[in-house]
């Protein structure tokens, strides 16, 4: 395909071998989208916020959080489509113009005092819509740019840009709302997505359309070619893990990971139900666990997986946290166990994150990638609106209940019977999923070897 004369120029002025140039050009797109996320965890920090400050009330905080679910569960698919037909670049600035469109209209509310809920809910589900955007063309940028040996530091990066955001949006949130208010922080929002779009504008590869499945029917009109041709298109990543057994078997695998993992939103709850509600304690909780996922996104980032087989980092990573990074959440009082198992757990999950996205994207063609990746998060994500919503159901009115009953005669031996047991009881069973997962994806996710095996 012939390049535009920006595109030689850009290319002529970039020294070092393609491969090189290829991984400078990703560390300044990942730079730019890090800031990006910075500001928009910040931003989503101080909706809640604000949300509280108006309702004191958790149900509003519990509908966000579900908003931006839905949304990346519902739109997955379709953002999957258009990365693979628009190309990575007009992808990803079509997410950051999306992104910044929202931010722009709740700043404008903002101003004239017109800001409500329920345009806040409005604007989480456009942000999820701009993050299904985003997600499957970065991580096919990485096919792109990056040589295969290098997948799992850039996969590394992605997941670092993840852990700073979630410990220093919250602080940075805070100081812009103490500071200032709501709208400063939707501008700097705005701002970081100017620079996302400027690195895009830079270094983002440019990429041809993949090519469109046929539709048969020499008498089929035009209207229903194209909407076969949607159809396919928005079925095509789950008709493709569904023919491939070992990627199928290692998707399930981590669906009830990732479910077990999302049981953790009782963590606070149980904290405070255990510390007579000690903030300082629960802050010092998820302080670990920022720190855990930024040093664990730093050695994903320098080291890789060090060479060991992706399926091998992925089942112990499994093991390793639900023993060490969930169950003793709920087996331990001990405010420093607590901080302890915060660390490894996050610590661990970036080498999970790279490993798994390692495999994916060197099993699936790159022309059909961004409609894969896109179905392989909606089967992952659609674990979270479960669990968020048989978590609280469960911990109030079962376990908290029998625990104080027949169940904490033979269960208190190991989490108590006190206040919170019900819910250290569910974490200890997280993490016993989690280990049960890793202990059987040993035994029956099999994928086969190829000549961009990334498991040899």
């Amino acid at each position: 395909m012939s390049r535009t004369r920006a595109g030689n120029a850009a290319d002529k002025a970039s020294a070092g071998p393609p491969e090189a140039r290829g991984i400078v050009s990703f560390v300044v797109i990942w730079c730019g989208s890090a800031l990006s996320q910075l500001a928009s965890a910040s931003t989503n920090f101080a909706m809640t916020v604000w949300l509280w400050e108006r309702s004191h009330a958790a149900l509003p905080i519990i509908v966000l959080e579900l908003c931006s679910y839905l949304a990346v569960v519902a739109l997955s698919p379709v953002g999957g489509v258009l990365a693979d037909r628009w190309g990575r670049r007009r992808t990803l600035v079509l997410s950051s113009l999306l992104g910044a469109l929202v931010i722009g209209c709740l700043w404008l509310l903002y101003g004239l005092g017109a800001l409500s809920e329920t345009y806040v809910y409005l604007s989480m589900l456009a942000l999820g819509a701009s993050i299904t955007l985003q997600y499957p063309a970065m991580a096919s940028t990485i096919t792109a740019l990056v040589p295969p040996a290098q997948y799992a530091r850039a996969n590394g990066l992605l997941s670092l840009s993840v852990s700073v955001s979630g410990v220093v949006a919250p602080a940075l949130g805070a100081l812009l709302m103490s500071s200032a208010n709501l709208g400063v922080v939707f501008m700097a929002d705005i701002a970081s997505y100017a620079v996302a779009l400027a690195t895009l504008v830079m270094r983002a590869p440019r990429s041809s359309p993949s090519p469109q499945p046929e539709t048969s029917g020499p008498t089929t009109s035009g209207a229903t070619k194209s909407g076969a041709r949607l159809r396919a298109d928005l079925t095509l990543g789950f008709r493709f893990i569904a023919g491939q057994p070992g990627l199928l078997a290692l998707q399930v695998c981590f669906f009830a990971f990732y479910f077990a993992g999302m049981f953790g939103v009782l963590l606070a709850p149980m904290v405070l139900a255990r510390t007579g509600g000690n903030n300082a304690v629960l802050a010092g909780v998820l302080s670990a666990a920022g720190v855990g996922g930024v040093l664990g996104g730093l050695a994903t980032t320098a080291f890789g997986i060090l060479r060991a087989r992706p399926l091998y980092v992925i089942f112990v990573g499994f093991i390793v946290t639900g023993l060490l990074g969930q169950l003793p959440y709920g087996v331990s009082t001990s405010t420093s166990v607590w901080w302890a198992t915060s660390f490894v757990g996050a610590f661990v999950f970036p080498f999970i994150l790279a490993a798994h996205q390692t495999i994916w994207q060197t099993r699936v063609p790159v022309e059909i990638q961004g409609r894969v990746f896109a179905a392989r998060r909606v089967l992952t994500e659609s674990a979270g609106p479960i669990a968020l919503l048989l978590s609280g159901p469960l911990a109030d009115h079962v376990f908290e209940p029998a625990m104080r009953g027949p169940l904490g005669s033979s269960a208190g031996w190991l989490v108590g019977t006190g206040a919170g047991s019900g819910m250290a009881l569910l974490l200890v069973l997280s993490g016993l999923l989690s280990v049960v997962t890793g202990c059987v994806g040993f035994r029956v996710v099999r994928l086969p070897t190829g000549k961009r095996d990334a498991d040899r």
